[in-house]
């Protein structure tokens, strides 16, 4: 075989072995988190909200770009042609977003549920707290967290009358939890504070906070776990004393409110750089909860949509912006409002962004 055929079959054999620069390895029978890749060669057969949303929710930057409430339109387009739309909105960029029925010159939508309007909202709305996102979703279980909570303070104020006990963080945000990530007083980008399911509780002695590690295993540990809670100061990682929660970590979270993964896909990056950067220390067992965390999630995201971080962007299909008319028509104002438009057929994802931007993502799937 001449050499410049053989260099171009090595060529093409080598880029079909990659999806979005990571080599598939499809011989290997075990698959997992360190393992996973995007493969943009695997099709999606129906496209649905969050995986249009999650390539551009990555970050919260184009949303404080935002200057006036805009509508959210979206819609799956198949053959050249608008097969699905729909579109929300809100009075506020804090409100929960309602149904647009009337959508003149569009087809008609599915019925979107509360959790798709809650992810198209994601690239509008600006809530400190995730748990606002979830609250039809998690209000019952953070309601008997606090319940259990508040019964577990007065079981130690009936043991230890001499001390006194105060919540000092409850419900937290995420500006909040950045900064205990920066400060070192936290080592994860979400904690269930987020969600409304932990609580630090300080214990004092004649009004001086107590900081001796005992004081919070009597109450936080022992009492603690009569009811049913984690304490902080048991975490393998990250030793927090005052701190308690609902789940023993977020990967049980996770295992029965699955719906929020969305919240920590964008995070993944920074789990698999700690797992690996405490492995390669030999501190493998202080991230075991992480470890967990990540195979949840590959676990709810294997065959599921991915954008990959490199190779991505895609030059925006022609008759995509041949429909804008229609859009118009529908009440669609490119100055104001957010359109996404999911293509069946390339397999791309498309954002007209009011700040300007225009932006088209292949999709593909976890593997």
């Amino acid at each position: 075989m001449p050499k410049s055929i053989f260099s171009i079959s090595a060529f093409c054999i080598v880029t079909l072995l990659f999806a979005c620069g990571i080599a598939s390895k499809k011989e290997e029978s075990i698959s997992s988190w360190a393992t996973e890749f995007c493969d943009t060669t695997q099709r999606l057969e129906k496209l649905q909200i969050i995986d249009l949303v999650l390539p551009f929710s990555q970050t919260d930057t184009l949303k404080y770009l935002l200057v006036k409430v805009p509508k959210v339109f979206v819609a799956i387009t198949e053959n050249g042609q608008v097969i699905q739309s729909s579109a929300i909105t809100a009075a506020t960029f804090q409100d929960r977003p309602v149904f647009i029925e009337h959508l003149d010159s569009l087809p008609k939508a599915d019925t979107l549920t509360w959790l798709d309007h809650t992810y198209l909202w994601a690239l509008v709305d600006r809530p400190d707290y995730p748990y606002d996102r979830y609250k039809k979703l998690l209000a019952n279980t953070r309601a008997i967290f606090l319940a259990k909570r508040d019964s577990m303070m007065r079981t130690y104020g009936l043991q230890a009358p001499k001390y006194t006990l105060r919540v000092q963080s409850d419900l937290r945000g995420h500006g909040n939890q950045q900064r205990y990530l920066t400060m070192g007083k936290s080592v994860t980008p979400l904690s269930q504070h987020n969600f409304g399911l932990a609580t630090d509780i300080v214990i004092s002695y004649k009004k001086t906070p107590l900081r001796g590690i005992q004081f919070y295993k009597t109450f936080l540990s022992h009492i603690g776990s009569q009811y049913g809670l984690t304490w902080g100061g048991s975490f393998l990682g990250f030793i927090d004393p005052n701190h308690v929660q609902y789940f023993k970590n977020s990967s049980e979270m996770l295992q029965q409110f699955p719906e929020p993964r969305f919240e920590f896909e964008s995070y993944t990056k920074y789990f698999k750089n700690r797992v690996r950067r405490m492995t390669d220390a030999g501190k493998a067992p202080k991230v075991e909860d992480t470890r967990a965390l990540l195979n949840r999630l590959h676990e709810l995201h294997k065959g599921k949509s991915c954008s990959c971080d490199t190779l991505a962007e895609r030059p925006t299909p022609r008759f995509i912006s041949t429909l804008l008319s229609q859009f118009q028509k529908a009440g669609y104002q490119s100055s104001q409002d957010i359109l996404l438009i999911g293509d069946t057929n390339s397999q791309t994802v498309t954002i007209f962004h009011p700040s300007g931007l225009q932006k088209t993502l292949k999709l593909g799937k976890w593997q």
